[in-house]
């Protein structure tokens, strides 16, 4: 029995020794290494988020520039040997909000993957309006005629495209988020309005309307129905997915109708 116990504390010497040197090695930060874990706090704390508090902003470029300044942001983290050198208050501090920055920049991944495509099937189909006149053409147009047809296919490609992701896809919130900025002069529409009196967008007032505003400028030029009907696929076209949505780290979600809107129907007020 006695030398049974001489073993268990010899083993337990053993172990509280070996533990000793862990303890007695640890380091404290010094002020540089507090001030680096610190520092990256205060530029996390500081970055933008732009459907913040239920607004947003405007443009293209805003989600790639949201989306670039937290790469930038993740990618300066502290490393883990300066995160554990600090108090475990700041090391709880840091790694939350590393988590939330880390979260944000998988939401604008995403958001900006779609916008950079929507972006782009907009100028697809803005390049594809050209075959549309020449199809639906009922006399030799000139240059000049063309044109000017093209200018009034792009505003009214636009202006439905626009008015089918306000009305068929957005929310409510989303619709009083926009109404709300355009109404302080925040945002302002990026469209012209060449369709009056629409109240209903079902197929054949829609394709009415937006023959009758072609007609109204062009009575010589096309036939009319076959190029209204060729705008309202272009206009589905670009907006069919407008009901999908992207969850924000935040809670709630953001339909691809507004991220259609912020992109291709509004923009900043000019300085």
């Amino acid at each position: 029995m006695f030398s049974a116990s001489r073993k268990s504390v010899s083993l337990f010497a053993a172990v509280t020794m070996a533990a000793l040197p862990l303890n007695m090695c640890s380091q404290k930060p010094n002020k540089a290494e507090v001030a680096a874990v610190e520092g990256w706090l205060g530029k996390a704390g500081k970055l933008d988020d732009p459907f913040k508090d239920g607004s947003f902003k405007v443009g293209d470029d805003v989600f790639r520039n949201q989306n670039k300044s937290l790469t930038e942001t993740i990618n300066e983290l502290p490393t883990p040997d300066q995160i554990n050198k600090v108090s475990p208050e700041l090391q709880n501090e840091i790694n939350a909000a590393a988590a939330r920055v880390r979260s944000q920049l998988k939401f604008y991944d995403d958001v900006t993957a779609v916008s950079t495509a929507m972006a782009q099937q907009r100028v697809s189909a803005t390049q594809e309006l050209p075959q549309l006149i020449d199809s639906t053409s009922t006399v030799q147009l000139t240059e000049e005629a063309k044109d000017v047809l093209l200018d009034f296919s792009k505003d009214v490609l636009q202006e439905k495209a626009c008015e089918l992701a306000w009305k068929y896809y957005m929310q409510q919130n989303e619709r009083d988020a926009v109404a709300g900025q355009l109404n302080t002069g925040t945002i302002k529409l990026s469209y012209l309005d060449q369709i009056q009196n629409q109240e209903d967008m079902t197929t054949t007032i829609f394709l009415n309307a937006i023959a009758g505003a072609a007609r109204s400028r062009f009575s010589y030029a096309l036939a009319w129905q076959d190029y209204a009907n060729g705008l309202r696929k272009k206009a589905y076209a670009l907006t069919g997915q407008g009901k999908n949505v992207i969850t924000h780290p935040n809670g709630g979600d953001i339909t691809f109708g507004l991220l259609y809107s912020i992109g291709g129907c509004t923009k900043s007020p000019a300085p």
